[in-house]
């Protein structure tokens, strides 16, 4: 038998306005079959969580989006009778500019505090500094699966999945990995290519290709 598909996370962004955006935006990917869906607490204009500028709403607001994912979790439970995607809450207060002057990973762990309490199934603090922030925050919010963000050359140290693991940590993302490896391994051949040279040791044979891309499922 073929396996079980793997589980997949959304980034459900802020939930694309209020409340009831938020439920649509739940309700699109139950519907997709998102195992889970992420919602944040970034203003507009959004950013990427490790560059400077980014801010975030009032925490009233931020609880109040995740209240409405949860909610539409539970309803798309009770429509369609599926599991509801879970909800993965995420704060960027630390390092916003609402925080500049301190306190940002103060006002997280509150956040984080509340979004559990709120009924957010998965937490996710975005950009600690340091390890001991990352250990800190595991510790004084207890009773939730947390997600750490690994991002090479970003604000948060690169921590082994073990360590991870035993500071508290259950989910790991690597979202610029991937792309950036290829990105390099394309300008290795295209430089090979720009010489002359041959680059039959950089790319996989077309056997391998085909496979890997599922050729053959469609062929």
């Amino acid at each position: 038998p073929p396996p079980p598909p793997l589980p997949c996370i959304a980034d459900g962004d802020t939930g694309h306005g209020g409340s009831e955006s938020v439920r649509r935006t739940v309700f699109s990917f139950g519907r997709a079959g998102m195992a889970a869906v992420m919602i944040e607490d970034q203003a507009s204009p959004k950013r990427c969580g490790h560059v400077d500028g980014k801010a975030v709403v009032p925490r009233d607001e931020a609880v109040e989006r995740v209240r409405a994912a949860v909610r539409a979790r539970d309803e798309f439970e009770q429509v369609t009778g599926l599991p509801g995607p879970r909800v993965l809450a995420r704060t960027d207060a630390r390092g916003s500019v609402d925080y500049e002057g301190g306190g940002g990973f103060e006002e997280a762990v509150k956040r984080t505090e509340a979004f559990r309490d709120a009924g957010a199934d998965m937490l996710f603090l975005e950009s600690p500094r340091t390890v001991e922030e990352m250990r800190a925050w595991c510790d004084q919010v207890p009773g939730v699966p947390k997600l750490y963000n690994s991002l090479e050359g970003g604000k948060t140290p690169i921590v082994a999945p073990e360590t991870l693991a035993e500071i508290g940590f259950s989910l790991a993302a690597y979202p610029l990995t991937m792309l950036s490896a290829g990105a390099k391994a394309q300008e290795r051949a295209l430089d090979r290519i720009a010489g002359g040279e041959d680059v039959n040791d950089l790319v996989l044979g077309f056997e391998d290709l085909k496979e890997k891309v599922g050729f053959g499922e469609v062929m």
